[in-house]
């Protein structure tokens, strides 16, 4: 018996070889591989990754990369799905793939995320290939969307009134690992080929129920528009996606050049821009800036659409401030003093939430509350050290605090003496003359002396009565260390 390789060395007609080669000038134009790449096939039992599957091992020698399978039981249906997985094990067999087959619960993870059905399915099968890329240290991803999917997807995001960047449809590339081989050859062409080469397929039947909105574009719209109003509809729309994209990327093009114009602070849970400058970006920009800030803080290109969009650029051209809205994926824009900022719900304090921890002196204290920490050094040999007087970073006088120290949220009414100013002034009025929103006023810790007298905003101004002096003996230098759970979390990552 010959293998599955095997089997396909030798096509059996022209329809065969012509889609061979088209696949092949896919993979060029879009250099999706590179020799030396172990490609991860995501195989379901359709007729669209078998194909994608037999051509990527046909090409495996020419192209100088290997293969091996992935594939996902989404516990959906039953009997059907585990036949479905024991049939890729078969085929990655007889190739002499290696492969990955697991079980999810997709119903759950939809139920306990507030997704429907169709998002969960995508989102937990993307985790999957991830994992299974890391097992079998694969750098590539490939699925078979096929050129009907491109025109259909096109279509579908026409409809939702999607502006280019759902008109630009599925990329044949994404995020430099997940490539689509079969992206502009025809679903008839791969069934054909499937039929030619004696492949076997499995269908699913949910794949034939109008129920979703995208089977009932695939099964009674596109027909219908092919059949009464142009035959090529495919191929128009194909050309769409195409032209969608070129001019997509020379947006993001732009948005990278303006984005450090406009963003005045870049963290993994918030981000931040000057509002006058964005204001004054060309307002086809706008949107674009909108939504790559929201991209990097979900790690997504799906949920946020135009009626989000318009919404936020009319908070942040007409809405007072400290208004605020909340966007898909937990993402929250608030319209600061002469600012505005995206914060993922995870860096969201809520206004009355209270935080008390006692300083360590010397030492490090960090504030879970809002990801940061003081770090606190003693100096013993003051000759010759200047005041220092930063946002992020002061001295005071040791012997003049009352011990121990404390670092805590703000409280109503309390009130200090500004370094720099003559008499006291309510913490709030301080806050609110510096243009510091009330997001930011419930993050900020205040440090303060055992009899709860205020010695710092940290990362704003220090209480004068403090400050070192030519009697100084002792002191303590307090720095301020923004996000640390982040830089920590980053560096575990990266290491």
């Amino acid at each position: 018996m010959k293998s599955f390789v095997e089997m396909e060395t030798v096509p059996k007609g022209k329809r065969s070889v012509s889609m061979l080669d088209k696949v092949k000038a896919a993979i060029h134009k879009y250099s999706m591989f590179t020799p030396g790449d172990r490609v991860l096939v995501g195989v379901s039992g359709g007729p669209d990754s078998v194909a994608l599957l037999h051509i990527l091992n046909t090409l495996a020698g020419e192209l100088g990369i290997r293969i091996a399978v992935a594939h996902l039981n989404h516990s959906l249906r039953g009997q059907a799905a585990a036949d479905d997985a024991e049939a890729v094990r078969r085929l990655a067999g007889l190739s002499g793939n290696q492969v990955v087959i697991e079980c999810k619960d997709v119903a759950g993870f939809a139920r306990e995320h507030s997704l429907s059905i169709q998002e969960a399915a995508r989102e937990v099968r993307y985790r999957f290939f991830v994992e299974a890329a890391k097992q079998l240290e694969c750098s590539k991803l490939a699925t078979g969307h096929n050129a009907n999917d491109q025109a259909e997807t096109v279509l579908f995001q026409f409809l939702r009134g999607s502006g280019a960047a759902g008109l630009a449809g599925i990329p044949p590339v994404r995020d430099g690992w997940i490539v689509r081989p079969l992206l502009e050859t025809r679903r008839r062409e791969i069934e054909q080929y499937c039929i030619s080469h004696d492949l076997p397929t499995r269908t699913d039947q949910s794949n034939l129920k109008t129920v979703y909105t995208r089977n009932k574009i695939r099964l009674q719209l596109f027909p219908l528009l092919e059949q009464e109003y142009n035959i090529n509809l495919v191929e128009i729309l194909l050309r769409t996606s195409e032209i969608m994209r070129e001019q997509e990327e020379f947006m993001a093009a732009q948005v990278l050049a303006v984005w450090p114009t406009v963003c005045t602070k870049h963290e993994e849970t918030e981000i931040t821009f000057d509002l006058e400058a964005f204001l004054k970006l060309p307002v086809a920009l706008q949107p674009l800036v909108l939504r790559d800030a929201w991209e990097k803080l979900t790690g997504s290109a799906y949920n946020l659409g135009y009626v989000h969009i318009s919404k936020a650029l009319s908070l942040l051209k007409s809405g007072q401030t400290g208004s605020r809205m909340d966007l898909p994926d937990k993402i929250q824009l608030t319209k600061s003093y002469g600012g505005f900022y995206l914060s993922a719900a995870s860096s969201i304090i809520a206004v009355d939430q209270q935080f008390f921890h006692h300083l360590r002196v010397p030492g490090f204290t960090l504030i879970p509350e809002t990801g940061d920490a003081l770090e606190a050094e003693i100096i013993e040999n003051v000759s010759g050290l200047e005041d220092l007087n930063r946002p992020d970073e002061i001295v005071i006088d040791l012997d003049l605090v009352t011990q121990p120290l404390a670092v805590r949220s703000r409280k109503p009414g309390e009130r200090f003496r500004p370094r720099g100013q003559t008499g006291s002034k309510k913490v709030k009025r301080f806050l609110i003359d510096c243009k510091v929103s009330r997001q930011e006023r419930a993050r900020l810790p205040v440090l303060v002396t055992a009899d709860d007298q205020v010695i710092w905003l940290a990362g704003l101004r220090a209480d004068d009565r403090w400050s070192v002096n030519p009697k100084t003996k002792r002191v303590l230098k307090l720095k301020l260390i923004r996000n640390v759970e982040n830089k920590i979390k980053t560096n575990q990552k990266q290491n």
